[in-house]
């Protein structure tokens, strides 16, 4: 018999990560004898919400048990004792008002509900999703829930499904947590130039730094994320650290997906999708850049870079089809903060006033809606001449260079791996980490 768990808000400003607790879930699980049947998902959740965690992310995964009618019981208890003695030993959580949560089920009870618990998991992607929702959603359909708000992205990590791609994530011993971290600059930037398409978000040439340290003093080390399970093997074979790694894990996840824009709406905290003729641009003090001509205006944040310095250019009359979250302004109005332009039609004239044809000399207006007269040969014109002008943009997509979780970068290619190749990394991994004497102790 399969079941399948889910947990998340296990992290806080202070220590602790929710992947790092399900790690420890996971091997305090197979200690006991239970079978870990799968890579775990790693689930980001709406990018939007002002009250998310760091990550924004759950996780879930399956493991094996014997036929029992205790058995929900059994790990359900097991879930609780951990993920008490984590909140309050290792990521200070209650301290900090977080409110971790889990959730868990027998597989065979969910096939008749999957839509329910995939639709669940689209509302948690793009929409406000309440504690009270997500109780009474579990209640109805046989999955038992415990904790407070992070039930929510336990129940919607169960529900995952759609394109994926893999995040591999090393973990630091518990001294080193309050250390800075410290690895080889050019062993990040040849992994990324060796891998590449497959792997991606691994160093940022604008800045000259390494995208891929966490910060903080939660225990992750790095993360590397690509396209497949054997690419980021060995692209952290390629990586150095200058500090040991306790243990690391491999998860599925829905990141660089664009699962976010699946469902789209025009709510706060909603993600949404707007085409629009532009009817003005106007470049603030600092380089953020507002466009006019839709509802709610757009907000380029000048950190977008590459988005940004195309928006400067932008004119009245193109037409663009702009990707990006709402958020509340002053007095409860929206603006939209984009993500990615695509620009589908382009004004490439401009109003001039006449030229003579006799003289070639420009004409003078004789009057607001008059018309246009040459002084000197007495021709007259009734519109201005519209003259046709290059543009530096082209009909393409121009996407943030500071990418989201979610944000699926424009070169990246996702692929489909065999369950089979799934199991045997997910084997030799967690086999590894059973061996090892990590530094975490809560069983």
């Amino acid at each position: 018999m399969e079941i399948i768990i889910g947990v998340d808000d296990h992290d806080s400003t202070k220590a602790g990560c929710t992947t790092h607790f399900s790690v420890l879930l996971m091997r305090e699980l197979a200690k006991r004898g239970f079978e870990i049947k799968e890579i775990p998902k790693l689930v980001r959740l709406n990018p939007n919400l002002p009250w998310k965690t760091r990550g924004n992310a759950s996780v879930s995964f399956s493991i094996e048990v014997t036929e029992d009618t205790d058995i929900i019981l059994k790990i359900k208890e097991i879930i609780e004792n951990l993920s008490y003695k984590y909140v309050t030993e290792i990521s200070k959580g209650f301290e900090m008002n977080r409110k971790p949560g889990y959730a868990l089920a027998k597989t065979n009870d969910l096939i008749g509900v999957k839509d329910d618990i995939e639709r669940f998991y689209e509302m948690a992607l793009s929409d406000v999703v309440t504690t009270d929702l997500a109780k009474r959603f579990a209640k109805n359909r046989n999955i038992v829930v415990g904790g407070d708000r992070g039930i929510i992205g336990s129940i919607a990590s169960m529900g995952f499904h759609g394109d994926y791609s893999f995040e591999l994530l090393t973990y630091r011993i518990k001294d080193n947590w309050d250390k800075e971290r410290i690895l080889d600059k050019n062993s990040v930037i040849g992994a990324d130039i060796k891998l590449f398409p497959k792997v991606s978000s691994n160093y940022d040439y604008f800045k000259d730094v390494p995208l891929i340290l966490s910060h903080g003093t939660d225990p992750v080390l790095y993360g590397l994320r690509g396209t497949t399970p054997y690419v980021l093997l060995e692209e952290m074979n390629l990586v150095k650290a200058y500090e040991a790694i306790d243990f690391f894990m491999l998860f599925k996840t829905n990141q660089m997906t664009d699962a976010h824009i699946r469902r789209t709406g025009i709510n706060f905290y909603q993600t949404t999708k707007i085409e629009f003729k532009v009817s003005s641009i106007k470049v603030l003090e600092g380089g953020h850049v507002i466009i006019n001509g839709y509802d709610s205006p757009v907000v380029v944040y000048k950190e977008t870079r590459e988005l940004n310095s195309m928006s400067k250019i932008l004119k009245n009359g193109d037409v663009i089809e702009v990707i990006g979250s709402v958020k509340p302004s002053y007095n409860n109005t929206k603006i939209v903060e984009a993500e990615r332009i695509r620009v589908i039609s382009l004004n490439d004239m401009r109003e001039e006033v006449p030229t003579c044809p006799k003289c070639g000399k420009k004409m003078e207006s004789i009057g607001k809606n008059k018309g246009y007269k040459c002084r000197r040969c007495k021709t007259f014109s009734k519109e201005k001449d519209n003259i046709k002008i290059k543009r530096d943009l082209s009909l393409e997509v121009y996407q943030s260079s500071l990418y989201r979780h979610l944000t699926k970068p424009i070169f990246l290619e996702l692929q489909h791996i065999d369950l089979r190749v799934e199991k045997d990394v997910m084997d030799k991994i967690l086999s590894e980490i059973l061996e090892k004497d990590i530094s975490i102790k809560l069983g």
